[in-house]
């Protein structure tokens, strides 16, 4: 099984939350919520890094890059079926200051995405670009990576937004890397709430 080496114990809270709760909560909540130094899941849905230095996905480099893959496979063993997707908005595309994933079911945009990445990827050994959302380029993995050390491959990852999805090309998974803006809404299952517009990213 997967060790938790130096990266601390995952912590679930109180799944009391709700995305209405989290929609309207202020930049800080997450950080206030989570100081475990390892990570917490919480509100059933989201990782969030559990040390202080973990902003966002431009604090991820070569020497802290372990951590960060850490909690990316938290979030696989929580939805790591073929109608999951797993996600990182990047620097400019969130409402929280700590780093976090969404491990969520794709919506039928996310299917339309993940059948036009199989096509270009699926029998690539290599980055491929397809016309993805936001200059995506994507890569499939016959087992599950090191994401985030994967995502490296593909260029910086200071300014990129990870997503991942499981249970493609028939085994392994496909990372898209993109870039400068936010897919999250259009491919993922968002529950819906009082506050519509005002969702939590």
């Amino acid at each position: 099984g997967e060790g938790q080496g130096d990266f601390g114990e995952g912590e679930e809270l109180p799944e009391n939350t709700t995305d209405a709760e989290l929609g309207s909560a202020p930049d800080g909540y997450l950080a206030n919520s989570c100081r475990n130094g390892g990570y917490c899941v919480m509100a059933g849905y989201l990782i969030v890094a559990g040390k202080g230095g973990a902003v966002g996905m431009e604090s991820i480099n070569g020497g802290n890059v372990g951590y960060y893959n850490h909690m990316m496979s938290a979030a696989y063993h929580r939805c790591g079926g073929s109608n999951c997707v797993l996600i990182t908005n990047p620097r400019g595309f969130r409402s929280q200051s700590r780093f976090h994933i969404h491990y969520r079911h794709m919506n039928g945009h996310g299917s339309h995405l993940k059948s036009r990445m199989e096509k270009a990827a699926c029998s690539k050994d290599g980055w491929v670009k397809g016309g993805f959302p936001c200059h995506g380029k994507a890569k499939h993995y016959s087992s599950f990576p090191g994401v985030f050390s994967a995502a490296m491959g593909a260029g910086s990852i200071s300014s990129a937004g990870v997503s991942v999805w499981p249970g493609s090309c028939g085994h392994g998974v496909i990372v898209l890397v993109s870039y400068h803006c936010s897919i999250e809404h259009s491919i993922a299952i968002i529950p819906p709430t009082k506050h519509h517009y005002n969702y939590w990213r």
